[in-house]
């Protein structure tokens, strides 16, 4: 039987180094080995310059015309990688929002397929929660603007729309 290294999956928050906590900060400066969905991220810039070793899969966003695609490729990538050793995925915000390759991740977990632990990261919402003087216990939705349907929306909650990356989404 094939025995796979453990994956931690790493937020980076939704800003800057400063909005790491302590602990999640310690254990990127003891990780061996950090891989980045994105370098395009403030907090991985600011590790890299501090001496921090991070790859990334960036380039695996040229080669395919789909998000879906991009998204199984780093998976697999990091399934392979932890056949060798133990690999530290670094991801924008939490990893548990709005994150497809966690998502996909997981799925590989409740397979058997791979062990992960979960760590660290802010989301954009707290944030967004402060500046739009949100209380989230009122109820709030937030919504995919890539897959997004007029029915989905409840008018008696907040909406929040995340993913709208280009003036393509937002017109949509």
């Amino acid at each position: 039987m094939i025995t796979l290294h453990k994956l931690t999956i790493i937020g980076l928050g939704a800003g800057d180094l400063d909005q790491l906590s302590l602990g999640t900060y310690r254990k990127l400066q003891e990780a061996n080995f950090i891989i980045a969905r994105t370098e395009q991220h403030a907090a991985a810039l600011e590790l890299r310059a501090e001496g921090i070793v991070i790859k990334s899969f960036d380039y695996i966003y040229e080669k395919h015309d789909s998000f879906e695609n991009v998204y199984e490729e780093i998976v697999d990538l990091l399934i392979k990688m932890c056949l060798e050793k133990p690999v530290t995925y670094v991801v924008p915000g939490h990893p548990l929002v709005a994150e497809m390759t966690v998502q996909l991740l997981i799925e590989k977990e409740q397979q058997g397929i791979i062990k992960l632990e979960i760590a660290g990261g802010s989301s954009f919402l707290d944030p967004m929660f402060a500046a739009l003087r949100i209380d989230p216990i009122e109820g709030f939705q937030l919504l995919d603007g890539t897959d997004m349907k007029c029915d989905d929306v409840h008018m008696t909650q907040h909406v929040l729309i995340g993913q709208v990356y280009d003036a393509f989404v937002a017109s949509e």
